[in-house]
């Protein structure tokens, strides 16, 4: 340390610490404008002024590094002096055209140091404006550049934040300006729309446009993020019970100041006038009650009462002239119909009949729920929800290496500590944006090496050190050939294979035969691209690797996982700072929906069903006697009932690719869903569609009339993650908070209250008692859902809300409530004990271009969509910069075609065709093209996506199926 005096006063400083960063540290105020601690320091804008003995002049704070006995000064009248007069040059160029801002008043930092040294505005001010007020026609950044001091913390903050350069200065002195580009608009100009820049500005030049004229809010809310697995924290700025706009929270543990434009501005879908507000059920099924005089909030005596379908087909079931126009009903009717409904299905054809989607957009606490529901209250396995279709492979693949399928390091300390990044299959930024921006800073400010495997030229590969363009469905290939170059070049790491892992000579055995000859071929990587990528991941080590959907969504995915697996071990990568496999979750809450046993072969926190001891646990626990055992027990007081009439079974029930397909073949005749919407996300629609159409009975839990719903026949309004408590889990396993900001919209209730008092009524009406410690349904918070969870559960047993709020960050496994969480797994030891390596061949994708379908389709998601689109179609700015379906298409492949202009292409398969606009872009190579299903109808892309699945995930393969294009 470092001792120095600042005003006389006598402190420490370590050593290459400034003379501004020293002051703040001992809460000595010294004045800024250009600086940011965030940001590199400039010197620009000499407000931070200060005089050091024995330094001529006065020297920039922000700039001047601490040296051992330095004496400085920050306030006397010759520095009070200069800053006065810097604040008069700044006002002498800065024009308030008087629009109502959307920031904080305060945030005005010009503003608010020109109050605090009391500076006039200098004679001649200037009366007009310089420049056009709201320039930028971006739907997100107000621009007014008649505010702007040149401090460059835009430029600095698009840079060393966001690392997309957009912001640059053009002119010189005078006529020097901030400008995008190459002086263009900011979408031209690759602007992603972050809103870094605006949260940086001093001094309003750059604001939130969604949020002008709304003034200030009544309070702010912090809250984590709805949209990807990130988890960035936000705060929501409430007025009048409505959300005016989204800011964010240097305090934030995963993403500071940082957001993206989802996160930032998509905010507005909670107050979308399609919400839906009241319980919904179709007329048919009101038809029977009114019949016997049971009218709304009247309760049915007989348990049998629902409507009978066989004098009906499906179809016509749902259609207005025979009964199916919506009609709202109040909640205890709502209630009474589903219950009832389930409770006829269940007895006429058992429990396996009734099928529970639960769903990653909701919380922790609402997923246990679900699946609680479907065990204890319903009696079957048949849960799951939509990791099933982007993540399953994930789950199966590395619990079989380690034991745990979940991300085994943290994004901060791969950010930190990893010498180099191999991403495979993850559209980084455009999916992830947050971290994405993480990944190109590691690259440009620690030199950390890039390597990206993708068939898609995305954004991230400009920051690469090498991109390798294999062909779709041949990930097992290339990842062998990397294996067996390092193997040849003895660059693996045999001390730590010796000690941690198991079955290596099998694997070598295997990885042999993938020569680079025989790679290349499969993969159309060239041989000398698979040298400079073994060479890159094996001497930079630790080295971490990420993949997302691109590896997952194959019937090889678990296979692709398994070979992800043994890289790691091979280098000796796993347990370490820096390393690890990590895979991105996509949506909010997918992790803690696993983790919640959501899936149809596990209970909360992976525990098997087919473990005996594990089903004895959660059969005591959720333990219910029947009607016969509860009036034997009134009558004998010494009568012991059956240790539980909820008696889970050993097999694993039906997964949503399993039971969608059962619901068509009348195996499956109800489907319970939460917040999913099969009929725009899972493929082959057709199918999908023939399906839910047969389906007997389908009630959907949403907050929206999502394309699933034309198929229900209850609907049940949800409250959005803004209405409600509770806790999301982010890609990392840490288990954050949400928290309430405004009241449910209409009558909409939260999930995890509908599921309750759903539950609560199918138990009443069939006579059950409940009598295991955790058989209850009686949960007045969502905390006291996550006691229960923390009861049943190992990896979350120190969870609670208590040490959430106290700011505690908690990654599972938590193992009591003096653990502190488990940043980094497998330290030390795996879970399984010692690491497997697996012997993987490469095996092709189901379906490969041929003479009638000559061209490779993929899938994926874009920047400014998220999923479905429910949310993000519903969202002002959102929709407005991506108002449609884009296909991507290579030069050679719609010269092919004769596109010479035309916008519009049908893509057909076996299965189906999308019609959608294209755009012509080096992006994807001849012979492949790529297409996102967040818009519904003839624009999704699953209309044509193929329903193979993987043998062990059951995920289908939606990355490469065979396509006929076409110009429209």
């Amino acid at each position: 340390m470092i001792k120095l005096t600042i005003n006389d006063q006598l402190i420490e400083a370590r050593e290459g610490q400034t003379v501004l960063e020293a002051a703040r540290a001992h809460q000595i105020t010294i004045p800024t404008l250009c600086y940011h601690k965030d940001l590199s320091p400039v010197g620009s804008c000499r407000l931070c002024v200060v005089e050091v003995d024995k330094i001529r002049g006065q020297v920039a704070a922000c700039t001047q590094t601490v040296n051992a006995g330095m004496v400085v000064r920050t306030e006397t009248p010759a520095i009070v002096q200069s800053r006065k007069m810097v604040l008069q040059l700044l006002l002498s160029n800065y024009h308030d055209a008087g629009y109502v801002t959307a920031q904080d008043p305060a945030l005005n930092e010009l503003m608010y140091w020109v109050k605090r040294y009391a500076v006039q505005p200098p004679r001649g001010l200037m009366s007009q404006p310089r420049y056009t007020v709201d320039s930028d026609p971006n739907p997100f950044v107000w621009v007014d550049w008649n505010k702007c001091i040149l401090c460059t913390r835009c430029v600095r903050a698009c840079a060393e934040v966001q690392g997309r350069f957009v912001w640059g200065v053009a002119q010189r002195g005078f006529e020097a300006r901030i400008v995008a580009g190459a002086d263009t608009n900011m979408i031209e100009a690759r602007c992603e729309s972050c809103g870094a820049c605006v949260v940086y500005c001093p001094t309003g030049a750059l604001d939130h446009k969604l949020s002008m004229n709304l003034g200030q809010p009544d309070r702010v809310v912090t809250t984590t993020c709805t949209y990807c697995g990130v988890g960035c924290q936000i705060d929501l700025n409430v007025k009048d019970n409505r959300i005016i706009r989204v800011t964010s929270n240097s305090k934030a543990a995963v993403n500071g100041l940082a957001m993206c434009v989802k996160g930032r501005y998509g905010y507005d879908f909670v107050h979308h006038p399609d919400r839906l507000t009241k319980p919904k059920v179709r007329k048919y099924l009101l038809e029977g009650r009114e019949a016997r005089g049971e009218g709304q909030g009247a309760k049915s005596e007989s348990i049998l009462s629902g409507v009978a379908d066989s004098e009906r087909t499906q179809r016509s079931r749902r259609s207005e002239s025979a009964g199916g126009e919506w009609v709202e009903v109040d909640w205890s009717t709502a209630y009474d119909i589903v219950a009832q409904k389930l409770i006829e299905i269940k007895q006429q054809s058992g429990p396996d009949a009734i099928g529970v989607l639960a769903s990653a957009k909701c919380t922790n606490e609402e997923n246990y729920l679900m699946q609680k529901f479907a065990r204890q209250v319903i009696g079957t396995h048949n849960v799951d929800h939509c990791a099933r279709l982007c993540h399953s492979s994930t789950v199966a693949g590395l619990a079989m290496c380690y034991g745990s399928g979940a991300m085994s390091n943290t994004m901060q300390d791969i950010c930190d500590n990893a010498q180099a990044i191999f991403i495979i299959g993850s559209n980084t930024t455009e999916q992830h944006p947050v971290f994405g921006a993480k990944i190109r800073q590691a690259v440009l400010q620690r030199g950390v090496k890039l390597i990206v495997a993708d068939p898609r030229k995305i954004d991230i590969t400009e920051f690469a050190a090498l991109h390798i363009r294999q062909k779709p469905g041949t990930d097992v290939a290339l990842i062998n050939g990397l294996m067996n170059i390092i193997l040849k070049n003895n660059r693996h790491d045999q001390k730590y294979i010796d000690e941690r892992c198991e079955n290596f000579e099998e694997f070598r055995a295997t990885i042999e035969k993938y020569t680079p000859e025989l790679v290349s071929e499969i993969t159309g990587v060239s041989i000398e691209q698979l040298h400079q990528a073994a060479e890159l991941l094996s001497i930079n080590k630790p080295m971490a690797v990420f993949w997302a959907m691109g590896i997952t969504q194959h019937t090889t995915g678990v296979f692709n996982v398994l070979s992800l697996g043994n890289l790691q071990m091979l280098l000796g990568n796993m347990g370490v700072l820096g390393g690890g496999v990590n895979p991105l979750r996509g949506q909010n809450n997918v992790q803690g929906a696993c983790d919640m046993g959501a899936l149809p072969n596990v209970f909360p926190g992976y525990q098997a069903v087919t473990d005996e001891k594990v089903r004895q646990k959660f059969s005591d626990a959720w333990a219910l006697l029947n009607k016969s055992e509860a009036s034997q027990r009134m009558k004998d007081e010494n009568f012991i009932p059956h240790p539980s009439s909820f008696i889970p079974s050993d097999r694993p029930g039906l997964t949503v690719t399993e039971m969608i397909p059962q619901a068509g073949e009348g195996k499956v005749r109800a489907l319970y869903i939460l917040g999913e919407d099969p009929m725009l996300t899972d493929p082959d629609l057709n199918h999908v569609r023939e399906c839910l159409e047969a389906a007997e009975f389908i009630v959907l839990q949403e907050i929206f009339p999502s394309e699933t719903s034309q198929f229900a026949d209850v609907l049940l309004p949800g409250a959005s993650f803004a209405e409600k408590d509770g806790t999301f889990t982010n890609t990392e396993r840490r288990v954050q908070l949400i928290r309430q900001a405004i009241n449910p919209i209409g009558e909409s209730r939260p999930d995890w209250l509908i599921t309750t008092q759903l539950a609560q009524r199918v138990i009443e009406l069939e006579a059950r008692t409940p009598i295991g410690p955790q058989a209850n349904w009686n949960y007045a918070s969502p905390s006291d859902i996550m006691n229960e969870i923390a009861q049943v559960t190992p990896s979350y047993a120190g969870v609670n809300f208590d040490r959430l709020n106290r700011g505690e960050q908690l990654h599972w496994p938590v193992k009591g409530l003096d653990h502190p969480g488990t940043p980094i797994l497998h330290i030390g030891q795996f879970t399984r004990g010692k690491g497997k390596f697996h012997a993987i061949d490469h095996l092709p994708a189901k379906e490969l271009p041929d003479a009638e379908y000559p061209i490779v389709l993929t899938t994926g998601r874009v920047l400014y969509h998220w999923h479905g689109g429910e949310m993000t179609r519903r969202s002002q700015g959102l929709l407005e910069i991506y108002p449609e379906s884009l296909i991507e298409i290579n030069p050679e492949d719609a010269l092919k075609i004769g596109l010479n202009g035309s916008r519009t292409v049908k893509v057909t398969s076996r299965r189906g065709e999308m019609i959608a606009a294209a755009i012509i872009t080096d992006r994807v190579s001849p012979g492949l093209i790529f297409g996102n299903f967040h818009f519904p109808g003839a624009q999704n892309v699953n209309n044509v996506t193929i329903a193979a699945l993987d043998p062990i995930a059951k995920i289908p393969e939606y990355k490469v199926c065979a396509v006929r294009l076409e110009r429209v």
